[in-house]
């Protein structure tokens, strides 16, 4: 990131809390922060270079995945990838929040999206969503070894486009099909990540930065059940 575009993203984060602070509306009712983790902007970036924010608290939402948009009702498909600060446990709420308070435990390093949200008044954040975002390749030097993980990864498994998958699965002469070629594509996934955990060591957490979520993972809101049995790896259709 050149030195203008830092200077640029400083300053709108710097005018971004400012602004954060002087909102009065928020309830702090938490249903933003229980919607997701807020995606980082170019103006994150310092974030990350102090340690507040580390790869560990990130997950990559890949192109063509489903994802949530700020304030939105339904997933859209990604048209290009992103970072996004981890759920936690099993939901996609925010890692940060602290549900017994109600509030944020980096309140005063949150994110740039995060001082702009307001969900009476989303016009700020709506003018920034899906524009300026940092990827995992902006976060990664050009002689870290997970760099070449990452690029290997995404030419053998890109994810595929989870809109058209849907509307495939949901013809039902294109069930089959498409189940067993998105057989192959998870098969190949995992065997990847297989082996990039025993190369490098990968944490569950680091897996989520450097390749995203697994593929299976994000077949199941699309009703797809993934099965293992002695003649290997399956996948069906959850019954309606």
């Amino acid at each position: 990131m050149s030195s203008p575009e830092r200077q640029e993203g400083q300053a709108g984060r710097a005018t971004a809390m400012e602004a954060g602070a002087a909102r009065s509306s928020c309830k702090r009712c938490g249903s933003c922060c229980r919607q997701g983790g807020p995606a980082l902007h170019s103006g994150d970036a310092g974030l990350l270079r102090s340690g507040s924010l580390r790869r560990e608290h990130l997950v990559t939402v890949r192109r063509g995945e489903l994802a949530l948009a700020p304030l939105a009702r339904e997933p859209e498909v990604v048209a290009a990838e992103f970072l996004k600060v981890r759920g936690q446990g099993g939901d996609w709420c925010c890692m940060f929040y602290d549900h017994t308070s109600r509030g944020c435990t980096i309140y005063r390093q949150r994110p740039l999206a995060c001082g702009l949200l307001d969900c009476s008044r989303p016009e700020e954040i709506l003018a920034i969503a899906g524009r300026d975002l940092l990827t995992r390749f902006d976060c990664l030097a050009p002689d870290d070894p997970l760099l070449a993980l990452v690029r290997e990864h995404e030419e053998q498994c890109p994810c595929p486009d989870l809109g058209l998958v849907r509307a495939r699965l949901q013809a039902p002469d294109r069930q089959q099909g498409t189940l067993r070629w998105l057989t192959g594509l998870v098969r190949r996934d995992l065997a990847l990540r297989s082996r990039a955990t025993a190369r490098y060591g990968l944490s569950v957490d680091l897996e989520l930065f450097c390749l995203g979520r697994p593929l299976f993972q994000l077949l199941a809101p699309l009703g797809v059940v993934t099965r293992e049995s002695a003649a290997g790896l399956s996948l069906h259709l959850r019954p309606a």
